[in-house]
């Protein structure tokens, strides 16, 4: 049989590290936590919204994002469906409304040595172009 007894406080859970690396031409993502480590190779639009994530912690609205990547805020649909391919392997480390890393995951982005290299397709892209606001 089993004895099981309830803690007193729910034990910490150990925090995600997520690492993007944006340096190469193979973008990817690499997670490491207490339960091990796994990594994802990057679609470049992943890639770019992983991005404005990790610069923008506080979080994005798909409006936001929307106006990020394509220029029109209008475009959230879009946006949207994306987000739910990047959940699919992000899960728990993910949150919505607006859309951000988990507060306790560590995340690390891996730039390019070249200022025009990290998202050379998308030179009309007003927050990759510019950066974070």
């Amino acid at each position: 049989g089993w004895l099981v007894r309830a803690a007193d406080e729910p034990s910490p859970r150990p925090a995600a590290r997520i690492v993007l690396d944006l340096g190469g031409p193979r973008r990817s993502v690499r997670v490491s936590d207490g339960a091990g480590a796994w990594s994802r190779e990057l679609s470049p639009r992943h890639a770019e919204l992983l991005y404005l994530l990790a610069v923008h912690r506080a979080g994005r609205s798909a409006a936001d994002l929307a106006r990020d990547v394509f220029g029109d805020p209008a475009r959230t649909v879009t946006v949207r469906a994306e987000m739910s391919r990047v959940r699919r392997y992000l899960g728990a480390l993910l949150e919505h409304r607006p859309y951000r890393f988990t507060e306790s995951a560590e995340v690390e982005v891996v730039l390019p040595d070249g200022p025009g290299a990290l998202f050379p397709r998308t030179a009309s892209s007003p927050g990759l172009v510019r950066g974070p606001r």
